[in-house]
């Protein structure tokens, strides 16, 4: 028992002496809850448009007026403005957009790098990694441009060395003593969350923003796991009266085989949005949602047609020997042929260490073919591989084909991915040999660090991802304007559950239904206009709704 109570009394003297020397003290534990209260933020983080001709000083500066249009077309209330392409961006900031966002009513928060990104020529200019002064100048400039509402550091939890606590106390006192109500929201990622970087650092930071992955499977191709994710992260965070924004990839990860699709951005933003809506959320913010829609030749990595089969392992994404992941189908075979073969195209992309990553091919569960991912030293060029199929296809009528990812021994941090394309088959059929959709072909998996998919090259790619975002944001923005309303409590409550019934049924992919509840919606606020709703009020919901059911009826 006098050691339990030494134990406590050496706590709290640490307590004391952390708050005496930093001016802070770590945050105390309070019960996971929400207050009901949706959140607001709808962001977008980079992807400017810039001028389409130098300057004088031979830079490419931001296009202010056409990125604001672009920005407003989303529909976004904040902007996360990246300060690091070009040394003129915080003078761009400073002089042109935020004058500008200010008059389209868009919110700006300053996103800095931090020293493991602060290489070569490309840093946060004029400050760099000084980001004591920093805390200085935005907090000034916060205070001519009210809608600089609060700064943000990329990759925050791979820098703890320079932010340490010290390091922090400055930087919040630095700023507070300026403005106060300017907020500081480090990015981090979701394994790197935990009571240690909230015991320690939570009282100088006003929120984090976690930038979603899958976790430490990495990648931007599956999200089940978000749910539970945004669940951990919102408990942990509001134990600790500290909110959640939530970060979305609308383009490439690094060590990834493509940018994510358009699905998975709508997919990925519609999650958040609901969780919004529930309060776990205070912000949604897209990263790098493109805005000039250009084709991405990266991803048209397919030997023929716009398909390819892929089979990735991320980076820091852990296996065991054996894992592995198939794509199989049943073919037919000519029983008159005297000859089977199967030719093929094969690639690998990754580092160049042999006796890990194996791709297979089989026939009814026997391995006929094997390769060594590391085996092919030129990254993303096509291979021609021919087998002999006789010995296991003669004599059959059918048999099972699979193409295999097999991890021959565990990895913990060893990113590949393999690809196949341009079957020819002699003697029997393939479904979808060039994989030019995503029929016939069956996935079977043993676990969840292998990602095995046909992935389709899309030159529209980043302007579907751009036109789901702007439809999920409008559709949640109806939703929470009539929410925070000030009307009469029975009308807000009766036009609140029918825009969340339209945003219910649109997440679902239920346009038909989603159309008939925003129609009802409409006829409600156009009987109860001038009455029991303001005249202008009225006119933007209306407004809303009408060019909802554009985007709607468009996708029937």
């Amino acid at each position: 028992m006098m050691k339990r109570k030494m134990s406590v009394i050496v706590l709290l003297f640490s307590i004391f002496m952390y708050s005496l020397l930093t001016g802070f003290a770590p945050l105390p534990r309070a019960a996971a809850q929400t207050d009901g209260q949706p959140g607001e933020i709808l962001a977008d983080y980079a992807g400017v448009v810039r001028e389409t001709s130098p300057r004088s000083d031979g830079i490419y500066h931001i296009d202010t007026p056409r990125s604001i249009q672009i920005l407003k077309e989303l529909h976004i209330n904040t902007y996360y403005y990246l300060v690091w392409h070009e040394k003129t961006d915080w003078d761009d900031l400073k002089n042109e957009f935020l004058p500008a966002a200010r008059d389209a009513n868009i919110n700006i928060v300053v996103y800095l790098v931090p020293p493991s990104e602060s290489t070569g020529v490309r840093k946060s200019y004029p400050y760099t990694t000084d980001y004591i002064a920093w805390s200085k100048a935005i907090a000034q400039l916060s205070l001519e441009f009210p809608n600089l509402t609060g700064w943000a550091i990329d990759d925050f939890n791979h820098n703890l060395t320079t932010y340490t606590p010290e390091y922090m106390a400055r930087m919040k006192q630095t700023s507070e003593a300026i403005n106060p109500k300017l907020v500081f929201t480090p990015q981090m990622y979701t394994d790197s969350l935990n009571e240690s970087f909230l015991q320690t650092r939570g009282a100088y930071i006003d929120g984090v923003i976690l930038a979603f992955r899958d976790g430490i499977y990495r990648n931007t191709q599956v999200y089940e796991s978000a749910q539970q994710q945004i669940d951990n992260a919102y408990s942990l965070l509001s134990s600790y009266n500290l909110p959640l924004y939530w970060m979305l990839y609308a383009s490439q990860l690094s060590l990834t085989p493509a940018n994510p699709s358009a699905n998975y951005v709508r997919e990925v933003v519609q999650i958040a949005l609901d969780n919004m809506k529930t309060g776990k959320i205070k912000g949604v913010i897209t990263y790098v949602l493109k805005k000039n829609f250009e084709p991405e030749p990266i991803d048209d990595k397919a030997y023929n047609d716009t398909g390819y089969l892929n089979f990735f392992v991320g980076a820091g994404a852990p296996t065991s020997a054996g894992e592995n992941e198939e794509a199989s189908q049943k073919i037919r075979i000519d029983r008159k042929s005297d000859q089977y073969a199967l030719t093929f195209q094969t690639m690998d992309h990754g580092p160049n260490s042999m006796g890990y990553h194996k791709k297979q091919l089989l026939i009814d569960g026997q391995v006929v073919w094997e390769q060594d991912a590391a085996e092919i030293k030129t990254d993303l060029q096509w291979n021609t591989i021919n087998v002999d199929l006789s010995p296991y296809l003669s004599g059959k009528r059918t048999a099972q084909l699979s193409f295999r990812f097999y991890e021959a021994k565990p990895v913990k941090n060893f990113w590949t991915y393999a690809g196949f394309d341009g079957l020819q088959p002699e003697g029997f059929t393939v479904e979808n040999g060039d994989f030019a959709d995503t029929t016939s072909w069956k996935f079977n998996s043993s676990s969840a660090a292998i990602i095995g998919e046909i992935m389709q090259y899309d030159e529209r790619r980043a302007e579907r991802a751009y036109g789901q975002t702007k439809k999920s944001y409008l559709t949640y923005g109806l939703y929470h304007s009539i929410y925070t309303a000030d009307l009469k409590p029975q009308l807000k409550t009766d036009l609140a559950d029918k825009a969340e019934m339209v945003m219910d049924h649109y997440f679902a992919e239920k346009n038909r239904k989603a159309i008939n509840k925003l129609r009802q919606l409409k006829n409600k606020i156009r009987v109860k206009s001038g009455r029991e709703i303001p005249v202008e009020m009225a006119q933007k919901w209306q407004s809303i709704s009408d060019e909802l059911l554009t985007y709607y009826e468009s996708e029937m």
